[in-house]
């Protein structure tokens, strides 16, 4: 009897998500258009504190501060680095390969359900 209910629901609950996959994706699509331009205008505002030493504005209409700050951060471990890296350190490329194909033996694999909607 439960069963029957979810079949006879499940037209509705589809039509339902696949509204809202069209909403988020309406959304997303606005938001990489507002990142895009907040990183134009960051950059302008960047540039103009910079050539001008300027490492704080304070901000009457929001009651606070825009700092000029600078962060240093390591590069990423893709797959070519960490082989780069290791066969400098062990002193043979052989070994590095052997070490990645190790590690990448040994990683976990993490399995996840989803749907995905796909036009005909």
């Amino acid at each position: 009897m439960d069963t029957e209910q979810d079949l006879q629901h499940l037209p509705q609950v589809i039509k339902a998500w696949k509204q809202l996959q069209d909403e988020m994706s309406t959304l997303k699509q606005q938001m990489s258009e507002k990142k895009a331009r907040r990183k134009a205008l960051e950059e302008v505002i960047m540039r103009t504190m910079k050539k001008n030493s300027i490492g704080a504005l304070d901000l009457k209409q929001s009651n606070g501060r825009l700092l000029y700050k600078r962060r240093k951060t390591k590069g990423g471990l893709s797959q070519k680095n960490l082989q780069e890296y290791l066969g400098e350190y062990l002193k043979s490329a052989d070994t590095a390969e052997k070490a990645l194909a190790f590690i990448a033996e040994k990683r976990g694999i993490k399995e996840t359900d989803t749907l995905a909607f796909e036009k005909l």
